[in-house]
């Protein structure tokens, strides 16, 4: 293991999932320009790459109110095209291996949870679809709480879930909205973009 992701003093390990445990930025642009393309949007990967730790449809409204653009159609409708797109090719998500691996080393050790904006059914999914399922006690996403990431609610209720106190928890996140949402939880955050998407 990675001495820089090592949790330490931690009594429960937290996950974001996109980005974090598994390599699906590609996937996911790809997903949400074929949703946005038939109603007129265009979507910037540079753009994208700095929202990642949004929802999808709080990224749909983001896209919509900086460009002004009037959106054609709800966006739950263009949620459910991007998660179709999305699960059509979930055969090239890929684990990142040096987060899986503290994962694997603290299975049964501490409890793990998944805490993530995305869908559950795309996460549950894609879960399967790798062979991760077995590793986590607790599933918490953008579904189950009122406010998304960078709001703390995602991880707060994962740390309800595995019966641990916020300041005992670690958060595993790979963007800006997710270390902000895990420090205002009050827990420790390790940022795993120098490890899984190194520069240089």
């Amino acid at each position: 293991m990675l001495a820089e992701l090592h949790p330490g003093p931690a009594r429960a390990l937290l996950f974001d999932w996109d980005g974090t445990l598994v390599d699906s930025q590609d996937a996911n642009f790809r997903a949400m320009g074929a949703a946005l393309a038939p109603h007129g949007l265009g979507l910037d990967q540079d753009w994208f790459d700095a929202r990642t730790g949004l929802s999808s449809a709080d990224m749909i409204q983001a896209l919509a109110a900086e460009t002004g653009a009037r959106l054609t159609a709800p966006v739950e409708d263009l949620v459910a095209a991007r998660d179709r797109h999305f699960l059509a090719n979930a055969d090239r998500i890929r684990v990142h291996p040096q987060v899986a691996e503290v994962a694997m080393a603290y299975h049964g050790t501490l409890p793990l949870a998944v805490a993530s904006g995305g869908a559950r059914r795309i996460i549950e999914t894609t879960m399967r679809h790798l062979s991760l399922e077995w590793l986590f006690t607790a599933l918490v996403t953008r579904d189950e709480v009122d406010r998304g990431k960078p709001a703390p609610d995602i991880f707060l209720r994962a740390a309800e879930a595995l019966r641990t106190a916020p300041a005992d928890c670690l958060v595993y996140e790979d963007s800006d909205e997710g270390i902000e949402a895990a420090r205002t939880a009050g827990m420790a955050v390790i940022d795993v973009r120098p490890v899984t998407r190194p520069r240089g």
